[in-house]
């Protein structure tokens, strides 16, 4: 797969990808430029406008990401057995509307069931997103190289979709939900353009879902990155809500300008990686990632935990030493989880891959209840000291069925 060393080359093999990939990820950026315009600011947008409190927003972000996980593989299982575009096509068009309601929604309820109602669409949307964009690859060598464009174009979108979200942010304006009901109409676009109803297979690969599910289940390769994922997500969700909670606590001044700049960092941090480190990144071995992601993931919650005198520029070093633990493990994944995945059953395991983030699902409202209590440092010098066992755990998972790769290939 050849690697990108600079911008321009990038660029360039954007160009050269088929047209179904490119469009597809046209509607992935303009989808994600919308939510990163509008989320990162709904906890502080609520609170203001209705005094809504730290726990309250805890248990519907709460709520919102368990509807999310138990939408995904759902959606993956029909899209399967039936129409994945129909899916694709009425999440997208729901989310359009939902945004739509917002844009004249003055009643904090609404805004509660918008943010369930969208936490949904979302969890279906996304599996088949990902699986669609698979389906463009004509080999396998080729998944990398497409997850890693769709990665960077994500990031790109969470460098600008903030800035926008903080002018209107500032100016306590509702037009940003009728931009985010723009770009999914974009999106809707997009899918009609770009994906297929169904994955073609041959009458060899085809079998009842029931079997197919069977098979993930048995899965070791599956199972081992699922696992492994499923605690990563645990201990890197602590950098979003919780520690917007955290800010929310301290009464920290220029709230909006450091969420701002924590998205900026964020995606600042993964760009320039991708342009300067994808080579490393593709040749990492696994076992090898995982104890780097962990490692930079640990650095990064102990500054947060020790930023006792509140200094700004604390806060985004330890986002770009999070960052880094990002861009190591979720590209990654993906990028395994499509390559290994029947091609009958790549919708399905996609969507039971999203399974893999229940455990962050909860943390919005556990970390609401601990800042509440005893406060945000033990919260995150906890999750900090947890990244050793983890990456231990997830080392010992990846190195055993790297070892038993091996063994496959030389007796073959």
């Amino acid at each position: 797969m050849p690697v990108p060393s600079h911008r321009q080359s990038f660029l360039r093999q954007f160009w050269v990808l088929p047209r179904p990939a490119k469009t597809i990820l046209v509607g992935t950026f303009c989808a994600r430029f919308a939510s990163f315009m509008i989320w990162p600011f709904f906890a502080v947008l609520m609170a203001r406008n209705f005094g809504t409190s730290i726990a309250e927003l805890g248990v519907v972000f709460s709520l919102s990401a368990f509807a999310a996980l138990i939408a995904s593989p759902v959606s993956g299982i029909i899209a399967d057995k039936l129409n994945r575009r129909a899916i694709m096509l009425i999440s997208a068009l729901s989310i359009l509307g939902l945004y739509s309601v917002l844009a004249f929604g003055r009643d904090e309820q609404i805004y509660f069931a918008v943010i369930v109602g969208m936490s949904v669409a979302n969890g279906a949307l996304e599996p088949l997103l990902r699986s669609a964009l698979g389906d463009c690859a004509a080999k396998d060598e080729d998944r990398p190289l497409l997850f890693h464009i769709r990665y960077y174009l994500v990031n790109i979108a969470g460098a600008l979709g903030p800035l926008c979200g903080l002018w209107f942010a500032n100016q306590n304006s509702n037009f940003a939900f009728l931009a985010g009901a723009v770009a999914y109409a974009v999106l809707a676009l997009c899918i009609m353009k770009s994906v297929a109803p169904s994955i073609v297979v041959s009458d060899r690969e085809e079998m009842p879902i029931s079997t197919l599910l069977k098979t993930a289940v048995v899965d070791r390769l599956f199972l081992t990155l699922f696992i492994s994922n499923f605690f990563l997500v645990i201990l890197y969700a602590q950098i979003d809500e919780p520690l917007t909670f955290f800010l929310m606590s301290l009464e920290t001044p220029d709230i909006n300008g450091i969420i701002a700049s924590i998205n900026v960092t964020n995606t600042s941090v993964v760009l320039i990686v991708h342009l300067f480190l994808m080579k490393w990144l593709v040749e990492l071995e696994e076992h090898k990632a995982i104890l780097a992601a962990f490692f930079f993931l640990m650095l990064g919650l102990l500054v947060i935990a020790s930023n006792r005198s509140e200094v700004r520029e604390l806060w985004l070093v330890a986002i770009a030493l999070a960052t880094l633990a990002e861009i190591i493990a979720m590209p990654l994944f993906a990028t395994v989880v499509d390559r290994t995945a029947p091609v009958r059953l790549r919708n399905s395991y996609m969507g039971l891959y999203m399974l893999s983030n229940a455990g962050a699902a909860a943390v919005p409202f556990a970390a609401a209840m601990v800042i509440e209590r005893i406060g945000g440092g033990p919260l995150f010098l906890t999750s900090a000291i947890m990244c050793v066992p983890v990456a231990y755990l997830g080392f010992r998972l990846l190195s055993a069925t790297r070892q038993r790769e091996k063994i496959a290939e030389q007796a073959s």
